[in-house]
């Protein structure tokens, strides 16, 4: 079970990729996509406004996995994540057992085929 701020960090982070879901989900209405998308960095940061550039397949490719996360290099929170890769500059973090269950349960994504 995580503790309070660990929790914290998992629930602002899936805020963020919240954000960045809606973004993915509204420009695939259009009718000709931008090759570049600005998402939000999806760090556990509460004031964080960073803005991350990538295209839509490197970010799909992230969000394919529930416990990762795209974030601002520098970003990174070693308590409870690690990093697994990086794309277009910017980490690719994967949530650490502890909180890994709680971003799982806040994915809408996850079951969903």
């Amino acid at each position: 079970m995580p503790d309070e701020r660990t929790e914290r960090i998992a629930l602002n982070e899936s805020r963020f990729r919240d954000i960045n879901d809606r973004l993915v989900e509204d420009l695939a209405k259009l009718a000709q996509q931008p090759d570049v998308i600005p998402f939000v960095c999806e760090c556990g940061r509460a004031t964080c406004a960073a803005v991350l550039e990538l295209t839509a397949s490197e970010y799909e490719s992230i969000r394919a996995n529930s416990r990762r996360f795209i974030v601002l290099a520098g970003h990174e929170l070693p308590e409870v994540e690690r990093v697994v890769g990086e794309v277009s500059g910017h980490s690719v973090v994967e949530k650490l057992a502890a909180s890994g269950s709680l971003v799982d349960a806040t994915d809408p994504r996850r079951g969903r085929h």
